[in-house]
């Protein structure tokens, strides 16, 4: 057996945080020993199924939008709420008897941790987290507006983090000078960090028009809120009691990856021991940080490349961000770490916006009719990297409205396989693509990328990229990752999309190309309508694989 894969065995043990502590450095960082690590080396392309995934993707709670990602081409559902932070799994018996090809996995996405800013999902874990509780408009609209949340944890000292409640308020100015006046019982206030010391109760604290954010800590197992204003001065456009997880990051991790016994009863943990894992969420922030959560734990699998919901490749400003672009955060941030040896797998996601682009196609062996083993086997891949990133076009009906399946396209590769010397070291990588559309996108760019940049541009469906090595037999790329894009003959109505015009533009210039833009409906993926990601109909779809790293 592997080393790699006994360390993911010893992951399942309760016993093992202690030695994955050890080994989770060596496990992310290169080792001298060996050539090359090869996330493909165990795919059999000309069998394995092509699974679309989800890593990161809000609702699935109904029937009706669970058929929406079934008419996407979803099959491998691992949806991932929030409020709780509790797992969409199993999925209902009678869904899966209407559609027995689809099949689940356990995934929830993590937040409010005190010592990070950081939004994790934790594919294949069983951890539960949090409450969430939202008033409607009609009960919002209510003058005085009382309302009693009920179900809630009481605080204590041995478990802190369960007691501590988050109360969202937004008041928007119907005229000048409003003031409105909140009153909490069965709460005390308190601070966000540390152990959340007490501040005080809250009676007629006043309240001006815009957003306000309370932390509670609960001395009865409901929380009272009495909000007193006028009308025809304000107007409760939110509100709502939440929590996260409110532990440091590293204690959340833990519990998500190996589980904790929390009143005699063991929570949280993997399902499957060798399979799943925790992506870092949007990562607007600077690579150390990354850096530092990668290390944690061989489990920690990597970062978010393309997420919708975030300026697609990524802006490090936040959500929906208009600013000058490019917007290429995630996908610099992502070379920026495997430039440093680190394994760190690329997902692709639309998270909220369902009807946006991003997905994972997971490369997995054929389990028709064993349900069982698919679930695990799809687990396993996102584990061992044995999957790719999608990034496709919209389909658009005659009137150019967009149609099911959305973003789903048969765009992918066929073949990432090292071809070896006689003296079975690494020398060329060879990539084949089908599946383009031969009428709305017949041309074909493959790129390769490594730590300097883009290295080759091949315009074919097949490609080789030699592995050069220096005067002492050291591989000169510390990796190497492929990216291919099919395209089609115009864009902008007519204007020519020649392969020179394609290599002369980054990724996120490429995902932008389109012939018409959306002013609302399903294609419309802004919430302000400003950003201009989200109005364009892409017309390229591209397809990116995960690294192969010099070790």
């Amino acid at each position: 057996m592997k080393r790699r894969r006994v360390l993911h065995t010893m992951a399942s043990l309760y016993g093992a945080q202690g030695l994955l502590r050890n080994e989770a450095h060596a496990a992310a960082k290169p080792q001298r020993e060996a050539d090359l690590h090869d996330p493909y080396a165990d795919v059999d392309w000309a069998k394995c199924d092509f699974l679309h995934s989800m890593s990161h993707q809000h609702t699935g709670q109904t029937e009706a939008s669970r058929d929406e990602f079934y008419a996407m081409g979803y099959r491998h559902l691992a949806f991932s709420n929030y409020y709780p932070s509790a797992p969409t799994y199993p999925l209902p018996q009678a869904y899966l008897a209407k559609h027995p090809d689809v099949i689940g996995a356990p995934n929830a996405e993590q937040h409010s941790m005190p010592d990070a800013s950081l939004h994790f999902n934790s594919l294949g874990s069983r951890l539960a987290t949090g409450y969430g509780s939202t008033l409607s408009a009609a009960q919002r609209n209510a003058a005085p507006l009382a309302h009693q949340f009920d179900g809630l944890q009481v605080f204590n000292e041995t478990r802190p983090w369960a007691g501590v409640y988050r109360l969202d308020l937004v008041l928007a100015a119907v005229a000048e000078g409003g003031l409105a006046q909140l009153t909490v019982e069965g709460a005390i206030e308190c601070k966000f960090t540390g152990q959340f010391a007490p501040k005080a109760p809250v009676h007629d604290m006043p309240l001006k028009a815009g957003s306000h954010t309370f932390y509670f800590s609960t001395t009865e197992p409901h929380l009272h809120m009495q909000l007193i204003y006028d009308k025809a001065q304000l107007r409760v456009t939110q509100c709502r009691l939440m929590q996260g997880a409110n532990r440091p990051w590293r204690e959340v991790f833990r519990a998500a990856l190996d589980g904790e016994i929390i009143d005699g009863r063991r929570t949280g943990g993997l399902l499957h021991a060798d399979g799943g894992g925790i992506t870092l969420n949007h990562p607007t922030q600077d690579r150390q940080l990354y850096e530092m959560f990668l290390d944690f734990d061989p489990r920690v699998l990597g970062i978010e490349v393309w997420n919708q919901l975030t300026s697609g490749f990524g802006s490090s400003k936040g959500f929906y961000d208009d600013s000058a672009g490019p917007h290429l955060h995630f996908y610099k941030l992502w070379d920026d770490l495997l430039r440093t040896g680190r394994r760190c797998w690329g997902f692709f996601v639309k998270d909220h916006n369902t009807f946006g682009r991003g997905r994972n196609v997971l490369l997995v062996p054929n389990t028709a009719g064993h349900a069982a083993d698919a679930e695990v086997a799809a687990l396993r891949a996102y584990r061992t990297g044995a999957f790719f990133g999608a990034v496709s076009a919209m389909a658009v009906n005659e009137a150019g409205e967009v149609v099911p399946p959305y973003d789903c396209s048969t765009f992918r590769f066929t073949r990432i396989v090292v071809r070896r010397d006689a003296d079975g070291k690494a020398a060329a990588v060879e990539v084949a693509v089908t599946g383009n559309d031969s009428v709305r996108r017949p041309h074909v760019q493959i790129r390769f990328v490594t730590d300097q940049g883009v290295a080759l541009v091949v315009d074919a469906v097949q490609a080789e990229f030699p592995l050069q090595r220096d005067a002492d037999g050291q591989w000169l790329a510390a990796f190497v990752r492929v990216e291919a894009f099919a395209y089609p003959d115009t864009h902008l109505g007519g204007e020519p999309l020649t392969p020179a015009k394609i290599r002369g533009l980054n990724v996120h210039d490429i995902s932008l190309l389109h012939d018409r833009r959306s002013t609302g409906g399903k294609a419309h993926f802004s919430s302000s309508g400003g950003a201009e990601i989200r109005s364009r109909i892409p017309i390229v779809d591209m397809i990116f694989s995960q690294p192969l790293r010099r070790v």
